[in-house]
């Protein structure tokens, strides 16, 4: 059985905080601990005994009040500090609410209707497993929190448990079992944590999913045994659990007492909300348009601060330009797309290519050499429930499969360097693998109906892509010369499937486009 432990409350820390200024000694200071020892060993332990519970750590996570220490520990520093330690501690309410992980939110806007969704599943139906899953920087964490602060005083225990850094299952097991007994038992198991949870009323959140499932391995089974327990068993509490990704094992589970919520982009009023809380202004089609554009709530308060920086909140002359994928935001979206399987990241490419006017019908037609009807039906239900990359538009017959704005100008950035790479590797070395994008995906999707979108391709895509080969090369002759020879390659190698020869031939025509808005004649070289 482990001793009562204590935590400074946020008041305390406050206080904590003012005494040790006042003394004026950093936290370093070795004196600190020297009083500390003294003072322990005259109230606590025998006089020949030093004070074993006193250390330089023990001294942070008293002052940072993060963790619970050993009661006497706390004590003693309070002393140390001239304060009452009841003054201090934590009460019992307090010590029954563990959110030193959870996100600090100073305001929170829209989400009325997924918030009264949430409060029901919890508070009316006690659902015992909750997922809710979206994108990154979507904005589960903080609704998360908004419903927590609502809800709090409906529970016995509370505690959020951050999975970030993927924590060992035993280090979490440990945390639930000190939390939920408030420490008259240092470590269990998840059928103790069961018991818990069947006799006090108990939420339980658990923050990155994702970071848990990356790697099939020991503490990933342990971690989904917990999941599917809390589920299936009779209990009296709940366990909310955010992820970027829907959990594929947890999905047969779905039924009476377990939910899923996708949480999708903000609508235009939620994200304008956004807009005027971070000081931006502009006339309302300027607004609309702005929160169409970035309907992220991570990519738009990153935005908004970048236009509140150059532009004073003035939205006006940023709207002039296209939409914007700065530095941040494309390693932002990297890591995201980092977990992809490659068959998900070639269809988000092809989706980009028709610039978010991708059907089931054309996406069957452009990936057939690559992918069977099957692969193309589970990769797009995918990235549709798992990843949340790509949304349907239903408002057109057929419907169509679209990116998010700011997506499909990083997916198109992505694609268009990737292909250059990937060119110039083929130039420089004169081999090629067969699995390249620029043979597995057409730069231009030639219908006669697409002549406008062949168009827009070529400037979004063709062009692009030319324009960096001819920075390399210096001169309009010198490519050509080496696009014909990589034609003659294809030719040599017999590459006649995929979409090599007609995309070379597309460089190659670029190569002669003079800097117009002049519609250019695709062609394909003869063969």
């Amino acid at each position: 059985m482990c001793r009562r432990t204590l935590r400074a409350s946020q008041q305390g820390k406050i206080l904590i905080g003012q005494a040790r200024k006042k003394k004026g000694r950093i936290i370093e200071d070795p004196r600190w601990l020297e009083e500390a020892i003294e003072i322990f060993k005259k109230f606590y332990i025998r006089p020949n005994v030093r004070g074993a519970g006193i250390s330089l750590m023990s001294w942070r996570r008293f002052l940072w009040a993060k963790d619970r220490i050993e009661a006497n520990t706390f004590k003693t520093f309070c002393q140390v500090l001239g304060l009452n330690w009841e003054d201090i501690a934590e009460n019992e309410v307090d010590a029954k609410r563990d959110l030193n992980e959870a996100p600090t939110i100073y305001n929170f806007f829209g989400r009325t209707q997924e918030l009264a969704e949430l409060q029901k599943w919890l508070i009316q139906e006690r659902c015992r497993l909750i997922i809710v899953h979206g994108m990154g920087g979507i904005g589960k964490s903080a609704l998360a929190r908004h419903l927590v602060d609502n809800i709090a005083d409906q529970y016995d225990y509370l505690i959020w448990i951050s999975l970030q850094s993927a924590p060992p299952f035993a280090q979490t097991v440990i945390k639930l079992i000190q939390f939920l007994s408030q420490c008259e038992k240092e470590e269990g198991n998840i059928s103790q944590i069961m018991q818990y949870l069947h006799h006090q009323r108990c939420l339980i959140v658990l923050d990155g999913w994702e970071e848990i499932t990356e790697e099939d391995n020991e503490d990933t089974t342990s971690y989904k045994v917990f999941l599917e327990r809390v589920a299936k068993e009779a209990h009296r509490s709940s366990l909310l659990l955010l992820s970027r990704e829907k959990t594929q094992n947890i999905t047969i589970l779905e039924g009476q007492l377990v939910r899923f919520k996708r949480l999708g982009v903000l609508t235009c009023e939620e994200a304008k909300e956004i807009l005027r809380a971070e000081s931006l202004f502009g006339t309302d089609s300027e607004l609309e348009e702005f929160s169409r554009r970035y309907s992220n709530p991570w990519i738009l308060k990153r935005i908004a601060q970048s236009v509140r920086t150059v532009f004073d909140g003035d939205i006006s002359p940023f709207m002039a330009n296209s939409i914007l994928v700065d530095d941040v935001i494309t390693d932002f979206l990297d890591r995201q797309f980092e977990k992809l399987k490659k068959a998900e990241i070639n269809l988000i490419y092809w989706v980009a290519i028709r610039r978010n006017s991708a059907s089931w019908y054309q996406l069957v037609e452009d990936t057939n050499q690559f992918l069977s009807y099957n692969q193309l039906f589970q990769t797009l239900n995918d990235l549709l429930e798992r990843h949340s990359l790509l949304v349907k538009n239903t408002e057109d017959i057929p419907t169509l499969f679209i990116l998010d704005p700011v997506i499909l100008k990083y997916t198109n950035n992505k694609f268009i360097e990737s292909n250059f790479q990937e060119i110039v590797q083929l130039i420089e070395s004169q081999k090629i693998e067969g699995t390249e994008l620029f043979i597995t995906h057409s730069l231009i999707t030639e219908k006669p109906e697409d002549e406008e979108l062949n168009q827009e391709q070529f400037r979004r895509i063709v062009r692009p892509i030319q324009k960096m080969l001819l920075t390399k090369w210096g001169s309009q002759q010198q490519l050509e010369d080496k696009l014909r020879n990589v034609l003659s390659l294809l030719e040599d190698r017999k590459l006649s499937q995929g979409y090599g020869y007609r995309n070379i031939s597309y460089l190659i025509s670029a190569c002669n486009f003079a800097e117009s808005r002049t519609p250019i004649q695709l062609r394909q070289e003869t063969r």
